[in-house]
């Protein structure tokens, strides 16, 4: 029997609740894909989190960028790092905002789901390259995969009625999820991510990622392999190590040569290290 069942409509108004960048990652994500579009379109969408903007500039002047002279406006951060790497640093920002604190009924402190998003993030931008899928859809579907969690944590403490998730080893986080709300965080990610706008093909990645099995879309298989991959690196979640499979399947049904794999980990690895370095 569910504990307490929650809606679609519950489920948008918490997440209309969560900070603004990540819903400005996905629509940055979407505009930029643009080839035409105007760096004036790039910073309005940007200054509607006047926080975020002060958050870029400041990264912007990163030693890492190695700026002779100082970025001031995020007008000049976009004209000295470019959009691609703009767009990275507002997801630097967006899963940082997202684990401000712990998601206590999945047991996981605020940094760990930071750092597990960062990693299937960067770990996404790499696999897209091999795969040839698109770069910026793949990062973003990897910082917001948990999304759904989120949401689900913040309704669950506010109606006080559930018991936390333990991770023994036996209890099956997703059988957890249905007994205790009727619904999984991956199918709470699907509909707070529709609702945000991004492409159903991405959002399907994420609603399916814990089972690939035959599913045709590459995305799938290759968020599945991303989070395995943060599992290895001592970044996983509780309760979703037996998801994830390195199987040769999921390698080619994700367009993916499975021994060029560690080469794309390792550059995952540079990729995170130089964003923890921007954010300083």
């Amino acid at each position: 029997m569910v504990s307490t069942e929650f809606s679609n409509a519950e489920l948008i108004r918490a997440a209309k609740d969560l900070p603004a960048a990540p819903r400005l990652l996905v629509q940055l994500g979407q505009m930029i894909r643009n080839p035409w579009v105007h760096s004036d379109e790039v910073t309005a969408l940007l200054r509607q989190d006047t926080a975020l903007v002060a958050r870029l500039i400041r990264m912007a002047n990163s030693p890492v960028y190695a700026r002779v002279q100082p970025v001031g406006s995020i007008e000049e951060a976009l004209a000295c790092i470019g959009f691609s790497e703009v767009h990275r640093l507002v997801g630097v920002v967006a899963a940082a905002s997202l684990a401000k604190s712990r998601l206590k009924l999945y047991g996981v402190e605020g940094g760990r789901v930071r750092e597990n998003a960062l990693w299937c993030a960067v770990m996404m931008e790499e696999l897209a390259e091999d795969a040839h899928e698109d770069s910026h859809s793949c990062y973003t579907v990897g910082l917001l995969r948990s999304v759904g969690k989120m949401a689900l944590d913040r309704l669950a403490n506010e109606s006080g009625s559930t018991q936390p998730f333990v991770d023994d080893g036996e209890t099956e986080l997703e059988a957890w999820e249905q007994e205790s709300w009727g619904i999984t965080n991956c199918q709470a990610a699907e509909q707070i991510l529709l609702h945000w706008r991004l492409p159903r093909e991405t959002v399907i990645a994420i609603r399916h990622h814990y089972h690939p099995g035959h599913l045709h879309n590459p995305i799938i298989h290759m968020l599945n392999l991303a989070a395995g991959a943060a599992e290895q690196e001592r970044m996983g979640l509780p309760g979703e190590s037996g998801y994830w499979q390195f199987l040769g399947r999921n390698f080619v049904k994700g367009g993916l040569n499975k021994c060029n794999f560690p080469d794309a980990i390792e550059r995952a690895r540079q990729a995170y290290q130089r964003l923890h370095s921007v954010v300083g």
